[in-house]
């Protein structure tokens, strides 16, 4: 049987996002959590800076934000940019800490 599929072997690896400035474990994105967040839930961003005529801002930058759970990572896509606006619509105008339909009741 191969490394790794063995029935005591867990399902994923999960390590801890270290900061390599500070050499510090790094802090949930999530805003009303502290715990440490893991590998496996980070989130790429391309970001543009607003109506900007330089050439460094033509071409953006990537922000990288890291969570502690698939269900703050999930909290925090659903919270921004397009799906922000889905959200407010479907929900009265509450945007903050919610889920997408089919995802409530799974996670």
């Amino acid at each position: 049987m191969p490394i790794g599929m063995q029935s005591s072997a867990p399902a994923r690896v999960e390590r801890l996002m270290i900061n390599l400035d500070t050499m510090m474990p790094m802090v949930c994105g999530w805003d009303e959590c502290d715990r440490r967040a893991r590998t496996p839930y980070q989130v790429r961003v391309h970001e543009h800076p607003g109506r900007c005529n330089s050439p460094a801002a033509r071409y953006g930058r990537h922000s990288h934000y890291v969570f502690c759970s698939e269900r703050h990572l999930l909290y925090w896509v659903y919270s921004s940019g397009a799906n922000a606006h889905e959200a407010a619509a479907r929900n009265r105008g509450r945007i903050y800490g919610q889920l997408p339909e089919g995802l409530r009741n799974r996670i």
